[in-house]
């Protein structure tokens, strides 16, 4: 069991080691400052799975004060997860 614990340690260290460090995010009077993306929309298309989406869609969300229509009730769940992950710079 020791072996075992020494050998997963030694691994995970050797893993992080491999790895770039990010800079941190730039702090601006204690608050972390992130850059505005915007989601930029393809009418008519869902934004994660890019399917065809009809304009009156029964799973919607809003973002940014745009209307946002899914396929699926799925893809909306992973939309409103992290809608950062699906915007864009804009």
């Amino acid at each position: 069991m020791k072996k075992l614990i020494i050998t997963t340690v030694t691994f995970l260290a050797f893993v992080h080691s491999g790895y770039s460090q990010e800079k941190p995010a730039k702090v601006v009077k204690g608050h972390i400052s992130k850059i505005k993306k915007e989601v930029v929309l393809e009418e008519g298309k869902d934004p994660i799975c890019k399917m065809h989406v009809e304009k009156d869609a029964k799973h919607t969300s809003t973002y940014q004060g745009k209307k946002v229509s899914f396929c699926s009730v799925v893809c909306k769940e992973m939309f409103d997860k992290n809608p950062e992950k699906y915007a864009v710079k804009h």
